[in-house]
């Protein structure tokens, strides 16, 4: 678990003299009894239902409500009516010019941001206002916007094609305050952090510096394109900065299918084998996988089962196509007809485009059945052992790091084993000997790993039980493609 960073920026972009309270659904329940003047919402499209909801609390109680972020970005067509202002785009600019206007009594309906700020005027987050302790991880940010063109994909129309960057100075400072809170982990929520290599290797050179000299305190984890496989020199540097953990756009092992999407810097090299590199770098990669595309038919499923097993990746976040308002996919299938609504629901659940290579039950079905297999016990733990043996070793990782550690690694042990079901001690216990006995120092990360598969198998039960919803609603009104 780890804070959305907009709301601490938010709050380093408000001037002395403004109270700030920020509030994360995720950690805590909302106070609808605020005496607050002002309440502001973000969110993403997913959450669309949930921002009209308290949107319409807070206003029913008299509250100003503004609302910025990528929905508001996105969709504001769908959101203009229900708040009292709108943010549409990046907020480095618009948030200091809406308070300075209410301030003198001219505030205005709509703040929109034409072109992209840049991240040097992007101030230190108020991290001193989250609650730390509710979170596994803190965030920072190094870039915005990516250099690809994927058909689906709505970071380039929100933040752009030209990647910018804070300074290295910037981005210690904040590595620095989050140190400060005694916190070890630090997800760097990046588009894609390789966006600028040059940029990126220069802050990974400073990054290794400061681990260094303080005996490897944190651990990182970042979004990245798969290119980072051929680059040798990347790799290292990651090592080097302690970037244990990367999660990659993958989408499919279809050649097809990243051809159609225009995912071209997936066509460069074998997949699994770029896979492996990392890899064996010391670094995990967990992988965003798509079904759904028109390239896809039915086979498909077995084909990303496969492709995910071989690669070796534990955790993979495989979701159905959907088409984002305003990015060029949701352009073409509008033009052909093949939308059933507007704007997107839950990706893991729903896809509101008519797929081309067969039925959108036949899509259903398939990726419910993907889901089960691939956090099925067995194959879980097949390619999770499979990756902590072969994964290269990582500067500063220990087995424990100390009493605080074997508290809790005892604490995480006992529950595994001894007070969940038969099913899940075996998946802890096989994991954790074979990991003793063949990689010990990697026993943290198997616990880990065996700790995450029981949030994730409740989740694909979850999901499995609302696509079976949703196949009954279907009926038999979709026959196969």
């Amino acid at each position: 678990m780890f804070p959305n960073l907009s709301l601490p920026t938010l709050a380093g972009l408000t001037p002395p003299g403004h109270e700030v309270i920020l509030c994360d659904e995720n950690v805590e329940p909302v106070d609808f009894e605020t005496d607050a003047d002002i309440v502001g919402l973000t969110g993403y499209v997913v959450h669309k239902r949930r921002i009209f909801e308290l949107a319409e609390a807070f206003r029913s109680r008299g509250k100003r409500v503004v609302a910025g972020g990528p929905f508001a970005t996105l969709c504001p067509e769908e959101l203009r009516d229900r708040v009292d202002v709108l943010f549409v785009g990046e907020a480095e600019h618009t948030w200091p010019a809406f308070l300075q206007d209410l301030e003198a009594g001219r505030a205005r309906a709509e703040y929109r941001q034409a072109d992209p700020p840049s991240m040097l005027d992007s101030p230190p987050p108020r991290f001193d206002l989250l609650k730390v302790e509710r979170y596994r991880s803190m965030t920072i940010q190094f870039a915005r916007g990516c250099p690809y063109n994927c058909e689906f994909c709505d970071i380039i129309v929100m933040y752009g094609r030209r990647p910018r960057t804070k300074s290295v100075a910037q981005v210690l400072a904040e590595v620095d305050a989050i140190h400060r809170l005694g916190v070890h982990n630090i997800f760097v929520v990046d588009d894609n952090f390789i966006g600028n290599k040059k940029e990126a290797k220069a802050l990974l050179r400073a990054l290794a510096a400061w681990q260094g000299a303080r005996g490897y305190p944190i651990e990182f984890m970042t979004e990245m394109s798969l290119n980072v496989a051929q680059d040798d020199e990347l790799l290292d540097l990651m090592k080097r900065a302690h970037f244990a953990t990367i999660f990659v756009g993958i989408e499919s092992p279809r050649r097809a299918s990243l051809a159609e999407s225009n995912k071209s810097q997936n066509l460069r090299e074998d997949l699994v084998a770029a896979v492996h590199r990392v890899q064996a770098a010391g670094i995990e990669v967990m992988a965003g996988m798509i079904v759904g595309f028109d390239h896809d038919d039915p086979s498909i499923f077995e084909e990303q089962f496969r492709f995910i097993q071989e690669a070796r990746i534990p955790i993979s976040m495989t979701g159905m196509l959907n088409a984002v308002p305003k990015t060029p996919l949701h352009a073409r299938l509008k033009a052909a007809g093949r939308l059933v609504a507007e704007s997107v629901g839950d990706q893991f659940v729903f896809t509101n485009i008519v797929p081309a290579g067969m039925s959108r039950r036949q899509l259903y079905e398939g990726y419910r059945t993907l889901l089960r297999r691939l956090y099925d016990y067995r194959n879980y733990r097949r390619r999770s052992m499979a990756f902590i043996l072969s994964r290269g070793g990582l500067l500063g990782t220990r087995l424990l790091a100390g009493r605080d550690d074997l508290a809790v690694f005892a604490r995480i042990l006992w529950t595994c084993l001894f007070r969940t079901s038969p099913r899940r001690a075996w998946l802890t216990l096989t994991m954790c000997l074979e990991t003793v006995c063949r990689r010990p120092r990697a026993l943290r990360h198997a616990l880990t790993l065996a700790l995450m598969h029981k949030h994730l198998y409740e989740y694909v039960r979850e999901t499995s039980r609302r696509l079976e919803a949703l196949l009954r609603e279907l009926g038999d009104s979709e026959p196969a493609v």
